[in-house]
């Protein structure tokens, strides 16, 4: 018996099943590369998933601002818009500007904006410096009590609020803005 060839049909054995592998791999990390793209886009999200759906009524809450002081619902008017944010996220990196931008030009001032950043003091220091000039800010824990109360689940969420209730949510700002400047003429 030739050891030769049968050692080299077992490499090429071997070989044919490590490409067999190796194209089943390729086929997987493309699956899963569309499925980040789908969420990096917004596009797998369901806005349910985001935070409170559409009338539904928010829990209560009561928080401290960053600069001491009391935070509840009844005291950010009657169409607050509220912004959720975590230092480690990127799509709220990415829709930081335009929430500044909106924020900056909206009636009522940041009195009527609230921004909530998950994470430690020292970790949302970055995100509370640009969101202060526009808006009332809160740092919480991950889960804390105004998160709970908007049952938000990922992050960005932006909520407009009509009196106790959801008016719109979703992760999506462009589509918040959109709603907020259509409700707001009908407010003021």
């Amino acid at each position: 018996m030739d050891y030769s060839a049968i050692a080299t049909t077992l490499v090429g054995v071997l070989a044919a099943v490590n490409l067999l592998f190796t194209f089943g791999v390729i086929s997987r990390l493309r699956e899963h590369t569309a499925e980040l793209a789908k969420i990096r886009s917004g596009g797998a999200r369901d806005d349910s998933n985001v935070a409170l759906p559409a009338g539904s009524r928010i829990g209560d809450f009561t928080a401290e601002s960053v600069d001491g002081r009391p935070v509840a619902l009844d005291l950010l008017g009657s169409q607050p818009l509220v912004g959720f944010f975590s230092p480690s996220c990127t799509p709220c990196k990415e829709r930081l500007p335009g929430f500044l931008a909106h924020a900056a030009s909206r009636p009522g001032g940041r009195d009527s904006i609230l921004a909530v950043v998950a994470g430690s003091p020292e970790e949302a220091a970055d995100l509370v410096d640009q969101l202060q000039p526009v808006a009332t800010v809160v740092v919480e824990s991950d889960r804390g009590p105004v998160q709970q109360a908007f049952a938000v689940d990922g992050f960005p969420a932006f909520v407009l609020v009509a009196g106790d209730r959801v008016q719109v949510s979703n992760f999506d700002l462009a589509s918040i803005i959109h709603a907020d400047s259509a409700a707001l003429p009908a407010a003021t």
